[in-house]
């Protein structure tokens, strides 16, 4: 057998994969050896890591239904209404939540809904259950919402009704949660909107000095104007409460007054923004927040030297400056409400008469008629013409004036036509304010500025003395007055130096009040049927359990008011009194009990205590027995008079049948 001879293709197959080989093996020579193995290393644990620091959450500010002036809530239908809820515009990180719940009436069957709307879209629509008359409904408001320009955040409420007749109500519990983020800085302008609408004034404890006295009194105005209730004291300040999920509400505000920088501030008390007024005019730092300078105050601090006084020389004010709308209206009788208060008038003035300007679309029909009612009283009424722009003048009586006045602008057109509107430049004729015959006339006084006189036996009055000062010129002083506090020296008798508020035991120098206080006991009595003494009208005693007010003037000819407070104050109302007509007045814990005019021959007494409050429900038991009663009465009254007919014919019968026999 022959031997094997590879062929020419084996040979080079061997070649190849010996070529591939050669480096391997030149590289397994080079390569070092493996090391021995190591031992084992301990390890410790790595530390957890620290948890990132959660921020505090949101400060709360409800608004509620009473800020807005809907204690008793708001009813709304298919048709829908808007509420307008302040917001402040300068804070970064800025949210809100509105809770609303609704009450619904229903008198047929079906499905009812409610939808509501923010800037022409909904934010949330639901129904009420099958059954049910109640509906909570809880949204947070988008940050585009709450990032438009303007003061407030108008949400639209829309009752989807199938069936038709139904009416829902927006519960008074129901509020807009402001969620504020730690550590806000807000201006002086917004902490002042922003403040609750309960908000304590706080000063230093023992006398106080005449600036602070002011200040307090001063800011206290300012604060009361915008709707809140105020108390002045000395004591601790508020402290933050906490909700139900641990929230923190804000619920009470703080103002305090001799503390800070010189000027208005803004300070933090454990995690709640306070109002600080200080420096040695804290008096005139308060009067930057009432008044025309309230919004200008965009800075966490605001100097006094901003402080100017008001404009004296206004002759008119325009209807954009009054509470209420001129948009334009259609249909044959549009309307419009405007409201104004003594007290908010520039200078001083009273009004004196009324420039009414209108813009018409043409109307065929004829001419229109407009009407001015001003307090339920009509003022005149007049032809205007078919159509553009028409002017009406009409004077104002003094006697139709109150301290909030309510003016009533009606058109009356021939048939349904286009457009009308009451201009916004439609002017308040103002006149100077004459010589105070009534309590109406003190606000036009008081516009270039009062003296408050206080009694100071122990060098300077006390916080909580300043209240019924405070509860008595909420209604008399007007916006952006200044305000000063002198004390009485000695047991001299008071030397106003200007327009003044009295209180202390003495009257001013140079006056003749009407009303001695010598033995507690006050009698009114009829002077005109004789010369000598009338008919008793009121005896009264205990007159020295009230705040007698008398209006007086000082020498000088200086006119004020003097106030007289009793040895025990009573509770006050939450109501400031309305001293309007009369020249003396008694007030009690109900507001004004008496007034009266003392130039009249016989005095006027005009008592105006509140209306007393509803009689309590009765029981559901009594309810549904009185109900049942109800129901059998008309045919219980039928059976009674059948039997009464019954016995008027038995006897006119009886006596013939006698008479036969």
């Amino acid at each position: 057998m022959r031997p094997h001879r590879p062929t020419a293709t084996a040979a080079g197959r061997c070649l190849v994969v010996a070529a591939l080989l050669l480096p391997l093996a030149a590289e397994a020579q080079q390569r070092p050896a493996r090391p021995a193995a190591r031992p084992p290393v301990a390890t410790q644990p790595l530390p957890a890591p620290a948890p990132a620091p959660v921020p505090p959450p949101p400060l709360e500010r409800h608004v509620g239904l009473d800020e807005l002036g809907l204690e008793a809530g708001l009813a709304f239908g298919t048709a829908g209404r808007e509420v307008a809820f302040p917001m402040p515009r300068d804070i970064p990180g800025l949210a809100a939540r509105a809770s609303l719940g609704f009450d619904l009436v229903a008198p047929f069957g079906g499905r009812q809904a409610v939808e509501v709307w923010a800037n022409g879209r909904v934010l949330a629509s639901r129904a009420f259950a099958e059954g049910e008359t109640r509906l909570t409904i809880d949204l947070p408001i988008p940050a585009e919402d709450l990032a438009r320009e303007g003061v407030s955040l108008r949400l639209g409420l829309r009752l989807v009704d199938q069936a038709g007749g139904a009416l829902a109500t927006l519960r008074a519990d129901s509020h807009l949660a402001l969620l504020l983020p730690d550590g806000m800085a807000p201006s002086v302008a917004t902490l002042f909107r922003l403040l609750p609408r309960q908000t304590q004034v706080l000063t230093r404890p023992g006398p106080l000095p005449v600036a602070e006295a002011a200040a307090a009194l001063r800011i206290g105005l300012a604060l009361t104007g915008s709707g809140r209730e105020v108390r002045i004291g000395s004591g601790a300040p508020p402290s933050l409460d906490r909700g139900p999920a641990g929230q923190r509400l804000w619920t009470t505000g703080a103002v305090v007054v001799g503390l800070g920088p010189s000027g208005a501030a803004v300070l933090d008390l454990d995690g709640m923004p306070a109002l600080a007024l200080g420096g040695p005019q804290p008096e005139r730092a308060a009067g930057l927040l009432d008044g025309p300078w309230r919004d200008a105050a965009a800075a966490a601090t605001i100097g006094v030297r901003d402080a100017r006084a008001p404009d004296a020389t206004a002759a008119s004010l325009p209807f954009s400056a009054l509470r209420g709308a001129t948009l334009p209206q259609e249909g044959a009788s549009p309307g419009w409400a405007l409201e104004f208060a003594l007290r908010d008038l520039p200078g001083g003035g009273l009004p004196s008469a009324l420039d009414l300007t209108f813009m018409l679309t043409p109307d065929t029909a004829g001419r229109s008629v407009v009407t001015a009612v001003l307090n339920d009283t009509m003022l005149g009424s007049t032809a205007l013409a078919a159509e553009g722009a028409a002017r009406v003048s009409l004077p104002i009586p003094p006697a139709l004036l109150r301290l909030d006045n309510r003016l009533v602008v009606t058109l009356q057109r021939p048939a349904p036509g286009g457009l009308a509107q009451l201009l916004p430049d439609s002017l308040l004729r103002l006149s100077p304010a004459p010589a105070p015959r009534d309590f109406l006339g003190l606000p036009g006084r008081f516009a270039g500025g009062v003296e408050v006189i206080l009694e100071a036996p122990d060098g300077g009055p006390v916080a909580e003395a300043l209240n019924p000062i405070l509860w008595l010129l909420r209604g008399l002083v007007p916006a952006a007055a200044p305000l000063t506090v002198s004390l009485r020296e000695g047991t001299a008798p008071p030397r106003p130096t200007g327009p003044f508020i009295a209180v202390t035991a003495d009257p001013p120098a140079g006056s003749q009040p009407v009303l001695r206080f010598d033995a507690g006991r006050l009698t009114l009595s009829d002077r005109a049927l004789s010369e000598r003494e009338g008919r008793p009208l009121l005896d009264l005693e205990g007159a020295q359990r009230m705040i007698a007010a008398q209006l007086v003037t000082a020498e000088g000819d200086r006119p004020g008011l003097w106030l007289r407070l009793p040895t025990l104050m009573p509770a006050l109302p939450a109501a400031a009194p309305r001293l309007e007509r009369g020249d003396v007045a008694l007030l009690d814990g109900q507001g004004v009990a008496l007034a009266w005019s003392s130039a009249a021959p016989t005095p006027a007494v005009r008592v105006a205590y509140a209306e007393a409050p509803a009689a309590p429900a009765m029981p559901a038991v009594v309810q549904a027995e009185r109900s049942a009663i109800l129901v059998w009465r008309p045919y219980v009254l039928a059976v009674l008079w059948v039997l009464g007919f019954a016995l008027v014919v038995y006897a006119f019968l009886r006596p013939r049948r006698e008479a036969e026999a």
